[in-house]
């Protein structure tokens, strides 16, 4: 029993140093979920800056949510 714990501590601590290493390859994109693998697009600071520049911020109405059953809802 003591010479299992023995052997089994640095088998696992391999097995978690090989996760690790497999786990720190990603790049920068794959980190974000941003790769080109169709996950998502790429996001370019000044597209998105004129992208929401030229939405309307001023015409918008305040919508409630339905609360859950027994959760104040804050009407007085």
């Amino acid at each position: 029993m003591v010479a299992g714990s023995f052997f089994l501590t640095p088998a696992t601590a391999i097995r978690y140093e090989k996760h690790d290493r497999t786990v720190r390859r990603l790049s920068k994109e794959d980190e974000l979920g941003l790769s080109a693998a169709g996950r998502g697009r790429r996001v370019d600071l000044n597209e998105e800056y004129y992208r929401l520049a030229a939405k309307d911020l001023d015409d918008w109405e305040n919508k409630r949510v339905k609360r859950l059953k027994g959760e104040h809802d804050g009407v007085l």
